[in-house]
């Protein structure tokens, strides 16, 4: 990854920043979110690359989660590992179990209808799904363990979209640990520390990809996907090194650039070029935004602060549990009606995850209200 991270962070002289909610980052999530439902409904036929959509969700764990950790350890003197665990573990399994538990109530019935497993990359036909398979896919996806699963030829069932929830959830069990030790170290080493893991992680395709042979475990790989994550991570140190005040043009140039590689990223066709460099560019473009609308208010944090947006990006753990399923379910019905279909009826399954699964679960482990999030994450 190009080291050009590190260059708005210059070393300041004030105290430490300290950071709030940013509705804009709810709006970017919903996007985020949009672009791979639209991505698994339309494929080819609207936006070739939305799977981008997956790197904007890694780079915003990245950050959000950094930041809650440092903003933690300037707080109490210590980063709760344990604690950092627990609030994860109520973020994340409630709706997942949720998700999976109806998944397997359907599948008792419907296993062996071919439209059940009919999955977007599918032909539409769709074939039985054998009991035994299915439920080792299931272990692997509670055990956040499904990338390794699609990647040695398993998650037979239409169960594949949770790899990427695997990809955060090992990132999540690691990095409180690894900050702690990079936190102990000089202050001048930290930044450089975490960028070259960056570099690290954006590397490793040059030396998987094999002609090719090598995409699955590129794409799937935890090592070769965490460099969105510690991309974000990087962001948020670099905003916290910052000086108050105006930001001034240059993150702002950085930002418009940054656009027009996400841009383009969603209409590109160049396989090797992607797998190669493009989750690394994507980290990049995608950091360079988060931070811009970090920042304060500007224009495209007015247009990402829209109600539907954040709406969505509330939502967006529940809508990317849920609308792989409904597309599967909805792909037989052709594209237009399945999607209509599909779409709705994924958006009504994640309200209801958002309201009778996800706000009480954590407003029950925080006691207070979900409303109020100090920084809400995935």
């Amino acid at each position: 990854m190009p080291s050009r991270l590190a260059e708005p962070c210059p070393v300041a002289a004030s105290p430490v920043r300290t950071f709030a909610h940013v509705p804009a980052l709810d709006g970017l999530r919903g996007v985020a979110v949009a672009l791979v439902v639209a991505f698994h409904f339309y494929g080819h036929h609207v936006v070739t690359g939305g799977g981008a959509g997956v790197d904007v969700f890694f780079v915003l764990s990245g950050f959000l989660i950094t930041m809650l950790l440092l903003q933690e350890k300037d707080r109490t003197g210590r980063i709760d590992v344990l604690g950092f665990y627990g609030r994860r573990a109520r973020r994340l399994l409630p709706a997942l179990v949720a998700f999976l538990g109806v998944w397997l109530v359907l599948f008792a019935f419907f296993r062996r209808s071919s439209w059940f497993s009919a999955t977007p990359s599918s032909d539409g036909t769709g074939h039985p799904l054998a009991t035994a398979e299915s439920l080792k896919d299931v272990l692997w996806s509670l055990l956040y363990s499904a990338n390794w699963d699609v990647i040695d030829g398993g998650m037979a069932a239409p169960l594949p979209h949770l790899w990427s929830l695997s990809v955060e959830e090992q990132f999540y069990l690691a990095w409180p640990l690894v900050l702690t030790l990079v936190m102990a170290c000089s202050a001048r080493f930290r930044l450089p520390v975490v960028l070259l893991a960056a570099i690290a992680s954006a590397s490793l395709p040059l030396l998987l990809w094999d002609g090719g042979r090598g995409a699955d475990r590129i794409y799937f790989g935890t090592d070769t996907r965490m460099v969105g994550l510690l991309a974000g991570s990087v962001a948020a140190m670099c905003w916290r090194r910052r000086r108050t005040g105006e930001p001034g043009s240059g993150p702002q140039r950085a930002a418009a650039g940054a656009l027009v590689v996400l841009g383009v990223a969603l209409f590109q066709h160049d396989v090797p070029a992607r797998y190669l460099v493009g989750f690394a560019a994507l980290a990049l473009a995608t950091s360079q935004v988060v931070l811009h609308l970090a920042e304060g208010p500007s224009p495209l944090g007015s247009l990402l602060s829209r109600a539907p947006l954040r709406w969505l990006g509330r939502r967006s753990y529940a809508l990317y549990l849920w609308h792989y399923a409904w597309a599967t379910w909805t792909h037989p019905w052709g594209l237009w009606v399945g999607s209509v279909v599909g779409i709705s009826g994924a958006l009504v399954c994640s309200e209801l995850s958002w309201r009778w699964v996800e706000r009480p679960v954590l407003a029950a482990g925080a006691h207070r209200t979900w409303a109020e999030p100090p920084v809400e994450t995935r």
